[in-house]
């Protein structure tokens, strides 16, 4: 008799907790402005984000760099983008970067700040609480189905936006999705290295010291563990990957550290002082949307009559930012409307693009920017009545501008 690899879960009731008009799932960049712009507009708003804290990767993997908002030569970037600066600064939680208006912020004021800016606006926040499913009726998201402490709960929506990064509920709802690998890495802060010590020793005995050197780095993946290091070819939308890609990363990394301290003087008394709760990760899913965006148009500058931001940033595949410079093109509103499936916009790294123009989106900016247009995208469809993708793309714009979004003309 064949063996199932299968269980029959039994039905039952599942209680609705909330009943509101937009529903944001994920508390990233893009969670958090998408929830800020569509509170703003008048329409209950809810946000649910798996961790106790908002802030996503700036927060919970410390890239902590608002990175996009000029195009190599000045800033172009506003919105929700400039609001966040100009909280932070008098808290003395920003630290400027370049002529770009590129800037860090203290991840820790950040979760204080992010949360303040959704309650200030009107908007809901329900903190660990993973968004499981979408709710279908036919081919419309009506909601999601969550687990938290409080068990399987319901909530109700007229328009859902994913700002979950790895495009989990458009994914899960039938929208078609291409999901290819990126660099992942894991934040790793050592303290207690005798710098003085360390280079007298390589002075002194300096193929001892390349022995060393060698031995760690081979135990760690090719880099010391004071080093970031980029692993290769992590699907990080499979839990198995995930799990042993969390373990072997630590275990690599404290077998060279503790090697370190028997071996190198210098490093006698180095401790790991934190890892971050969770991975860096660059790429995942990306939605196939009503329309996607090519690494050419980034590169060509061009422009769309559904544009809901205007940006200038560009990182290419060795990591260098702004290159090519004085970019200035258009994100259209298309790329935010997956196929195949209404009552959903996506927001964030998974919206619809080619991979190497992912690789520019993905930033802290074009995140920022397109939560920001999914939620004022998600409100006026409430308001109106009307599917997302029946928009018409000028009242869109109109309420962007009026939030301070630059989309070429002020």
């Amino acid at each position: 008799m064949e063996k199932k690899n299968y269980v029959l879960e039994p039905g039952r009731k599942i209680p609705v907790r909330e009943k509101v008009d937009v529903l944001v799932a994920g508390g990233g960049p893009a969670g958090i402005a998408a929830a800020i712009s569509a509170a703003r507009l008048g329409v209950r708003t809810m946000l649910v984000e798996r961790y106790g804290y908002l802030g996503g990767m700036i927060t919970g993997s410390h890239v902590v760099w608002v990175l996009g908002v000029g195009d190599g030569y000045h800033p172009k970037a506003r919105g929700i983008i400039q609001e966040i600066r100009q909280r932070l600064e008098p808290l003395e939680a920003v630290t400027p970067g370049n002529e770009c208006g590129d800037y860090a912020v203290d991840a820790e004021v950040f979760k204080w700040q992010a949360a303040e800016m959704i309650e200030e606006s009107g908007g809901q926040i329900l903190l660990h609480t993973l968004a499981c499913q979408p709710i279908l009726q036919g081919n419309r998201v009506c909601g999601l189905y969550t687990e938290s402490k409080s068990g399987r709960q319901a909530i109700l929506a007229s328009v859902v936006v994913d700002c979950t990064a790895d495009a989990d509920i458009a994914y899960r709802g039938g929208c078609p999705c291409d999901n290819q690998t990126h660099d992942v890495t894991l934040r790793i802060v050592l303290e207690g290295v005798d710098e003085r010590k360390v280079k007298s020793f390589a002075a002194e005995e300096p193929r001892r010291y390349q022995e060393i050197i060698e031995k760690a780095t081979s135990l760690n993946g090719g880099v010391l563990p004071n080093q970031t290091r980029y692993l290769k070819n992590i699907d990080v939308t499979d839990a198995t990957s995930l799990s042993r890609t969390e373990i072997q990363v630590r275990k690599e990394c404290f077998t060279a550290l503790y090697f370190l301290r028997k071996n190198l003087p210098g490093w006698e008394k180095v401790r790991v002082r934190e890892t971050g709760p969770q991975l860096g990760v660059r790429q995942s899913r990306r939605i196939h949307g009503e329309y996607r965006l090519t690494d050419e148009d980034l590169r060509t500058s061009r422009h769309f009559p559904d544009t809901v931001a205007r940006l200038g940033v560009y990182l290419a595949a060795n990591y260098v930012l702004y290159e090519p410079k004085g970019l200035d093109y258009d994100i259209p509103y298309r790329c935010l409307v997956p196929l195949e499936i209404d009552g959903l916009l996506v927001a964030g790294r998974c919206v619809s693009a080619d991979y190497a123009a992912a690789n520019s989106m993905r930033l802290i900016v074009p995140c920022l920017a397109t939560g920001q247009a999914a939620g004022v995208a998600a409100a006026i469809s409430v308001r109106e009545k009307i599917q997302p993708r029946k928009l018409t793309p000028a009242k869109i714009q109109t309420a962007l501008k009026k939030q301070g979004v630059y989309l070429g003309t002020d």
